[in-house]
């Protein structure tokens, strides 16, 4: 199996149910809220690392249209049922696509395109990464926004991430589920390249259920950290004007010692210089 042709995220429900008992946060759907207000509203909105709904369900509460693509079938039902739960006119505005955001070709004519959450980690390479820019163009109308948050390295591979290879270590999802089940995650080391600011893991999940059945699965998994510098690059080859750079998801300045590079950047009209400020 190739790297990150597998996540977590497609082997068990458990998974998914232990995210969302970790991913809670809610910073960044304030924050968009922020950006969003100036425009009117029922702006039609894609997110194409969705995961269990965290951000789509908020959004189309507040009176959006919103389309979400996820590969994993288990955080998309989790997603589901977060919608039937919505009042009916709310739930409508909900859109749940299944498939891989490289492969799978996205839809187009949005307001607004958001890769928010690390969902860079989800990529392999800056190359991967990239492409999710130029495809939220192609997305996007005239116009239109991306949103972009990632932690914040600059430079060489910090040094927090240079286990030795073999180095093991407990890691995401762990936990303990709602029937009793058990998930339990380690993390091992393969290399990494500190110029290039890449780390490749072996990564192992094991799901035992409250009557011992145990189901494990092990695949290879790779990292890039994206710098703010490659993703304003990035921003700029494909045809977007940076409007806003943020250091956190309070909306503070960006600043170097930041612990997030977040970017606010709209999509070009045609003819319009491709440069954007910082």
């Amino acid at each position: 199996m190739g790297v990150n042709e597998s996540m977590a995220y497609d082997m068990d429900a458990h998974v998914a149910e232990i995210y969302d008992q970790i991913e809670t946060y809610t910073d960044d759907v304030a924050l968009l809220r922020q950006l969003i207000a100036p425009k009117a509203l029922g702006q039609r909105i894609f997110e194409p690392f969705c995961g269990t709904g965290r951000i789509v369900v908020p959004l189309a509460e507040d009176g959006h249209e919103v389309v979400g693509m996820e590969r994993s079938r288990h955080m998309l039902d989790r997603a589901r049922s977060k919608i039937a739960e919505l009042p009916e006119d709310a739930g409508r505005r909900i859109t749940l696509l299944e498939g891989d955001v490289l492969t799978t070709p996205w839809p187009e004519g949005f307001d607004l395109v958001l890769l928010g959450g690390n969902c860079f980690y989800d990529v392999a390479s800056a190359e991967e990464q990239e492409r999710c820019i130029a495809m939220a163009n192609a997305a996007l109308k005239p116009g239109g926004h991306v949103y972009v948050d990632n932690d914040h390295m600059e430079g060489d591979l910090d040094p927090a991430w240079r286990r030795p290879p073999g180095a093991v270590v407990k890691s995401f999802p762990d936990g303990t589920c709602a029937d009793g089940a058990q998930v339990e995650a380690t993390t091992e080391t393969v290399w990494y390249d500190v110029a290039r600011r890449l780390v490749r893991y072996r990564r192992t999940v094991t799901v035992t259920s409250p009557d011992g059945t145990v189901n494990q699965k092990e695949w290879t998994e790779q990292c890039h950290p994206p710098s703010k510098s490659e993703v304003a690059s990035w921003l700029e080859h494909n045809g977007f004007a940076i409007e806003q750079v943020y250091g956190d998801r309070l909306g503070n300045p960006y600043r170097d010692t930041s612990d997030r590079a977040i970017f606010w950047a709209r999509k070009n009209e045609a003819g319009e210089s491709q440069r954007g400020g910082t």
